[in-house]
C-alpha cells in the first residue's frame, strides 16, 4: 500500500480531536495509515463532527490519555499526530493543502436538547462497546449503523430519527455496564430509557407491539402466568430444536427472523426454579 499512498493526489481522513486555539488536527492511530494518508498526498481533506472541537492543548492532553487507556489500555496510541496547517517551506513532509470540513448533520439539534446533549461528549474510545453484553454477543453489523454499541443506540436515532432506528434503544439489557465504563461519564442507560419514553410518546410502536407488551406486563404481575408461560416456551423451543440442542430454523414469527441469521440454544429440560424446588 505504501506506493499507492505515495502516488495519491488526495488523502481523506477523519479527526479524533480539533484544537480550537491553534486550528490543529489530531489523528490517533496504531497502524500508521493515518500518517501516510495525511502527509504523502499533495492535498489532505479531513472530515470531523463539530463535537470533536476542544478549546486548548491543555484540554487535549487529558482527552488523549482517556482515549488510549479506555480503548486499548495504552498510555498513548502508537501514532499521535498533531497537524497544524499544510507543509511549511522548511518542512520535508506534509500536504501542500489542508482542508478541514466540519460536519453538523443534526448535531446542533442534539446540542440544543438538554436531555441528550451529553451524548456529544463521546470521544469514540469504545469502552461502552467492550463492556456491553449485547454488543459482545451480536457484533457491530447488527446495529445497521456506523455507530454501534450503546453509544450507537443513543446517537444514531438522534441523528437519523427514531422512526428509522427505533429498534436500537431497545437493543440493550440496561445492565448499566456501559455507563460505568464511559470515561466521560455519559449516562448511557438513562439516555436509552429517555429514547424509549420518546418512542412511547411519539407512538412509534405498532398496535401489535403495544398489545404484546401489555400482555407481557400482565403476565409478569402474576406468578402462575409467568411460570405457565415459561413452561410453554421451554416445551415449544425444545420441540423445534435439533439433536444438537439448537433451534436453527423457526417456523414463523419474530423467532424466524432471529434464526435466519443465528442459531438459538434450546432451554434446559429442567428450569433452575424447578430444580431448586426439588432440593428444598
Amino acid at each position: 500500500m505504501r506506493e499507492k499512498y505515495r502516488k495519491a493526489d488526495l488523502g481523506i481522513t477523519g479527526a479524533n480531536f480539533l484544537v480550537a486555539d491553534t486550528g490543529s488536527l489530531v489523528l490517533c492511530t496504531n497502524e500508521g495509515n493515518g500518517r501516510f494518508c495525511s502527509t504523502a498526498p499533495r492535498v489532505h481533506i479531513a472530515f470531523a463532527g463539530i463535537e470533536k472541537l476542544v478549546p486548548t492543548h491543555e484540554h487535549l492532553t487529558v482527552l488523549l490519555k482517556l482515549l488510549a487507556r479506555t480503548s486499548t489500555a495504552q498510555p498513548l496510541t502508537c501514532y499521535t499526530n498533531i497537524v497544524t496547517g499544510p507543509r511549511r517551506s522548511d518542512e520535508h513532509d506534509g500536504s501542500e493543502q489542508l482542508h478541514i470540513i466540519l460536519l453538523d448533520n443534526g448535531r446542533t439539534n442534539i446540542l440544543a436538547d438538554e436531555t441528550f446533549r451529553e451524548a456529544l461528549r463521546c470521544i469514540r474510545c469504545g469502552a461502552c462497546l467492550n463492556s456491553c453484553p449485547v454488543y459482545r454477543s451480536v457484533g457491530g453489523h447488527s446495529y445497521g449503523s456506523v455507530y454501534s454499541g450503546p453509544i450507537g443506540s443513543v446517537i444514531t436515532p438522534l441523528l437519523r430519527g427514531l422512526e428509522n432506528y427505533g429498534d436500537l434503544p431497545n437493543a440493550s439489557s440496561l445492565c448499566g455496564a456501559c455507563g460505568d465504563a464511559c470515561p466521560v461519564k455519559i449516562d448511557l442507560p438513562g439516555l436509552l430509557i429517555s429514547l424509549r419514553q420518546n418512542m412511547v410518546d411519539q407512538r412509534e410502536f405498532s398496535m401489535l407491539e403495544r398489545l404484546t407488551m401489555r400482555l407481557y406486563a400482565w403476565s409478569l404481575k402474576h406468578t402462575w402466568t409467568y411460570r405457565m408461560g415459561q413452561r410453554v416456551q421451554r416445551v415449544m423451543l425444545r420441540m423445534m430444536a435439533d439433536r444438537d440442542g439448537y433451534v436453527r430454523s423457526a417456523p414463523t414469527g419474530p423467532l424466524r427472523k432471529w434464526t435466519s441469521v443465528r442459531d438459538l440454544p434450546a432451554p434446559a429440560k429442567q428450569s433452575f426454579s424447578d430444580w431448586w424446588n426439588t432440593q428444598s
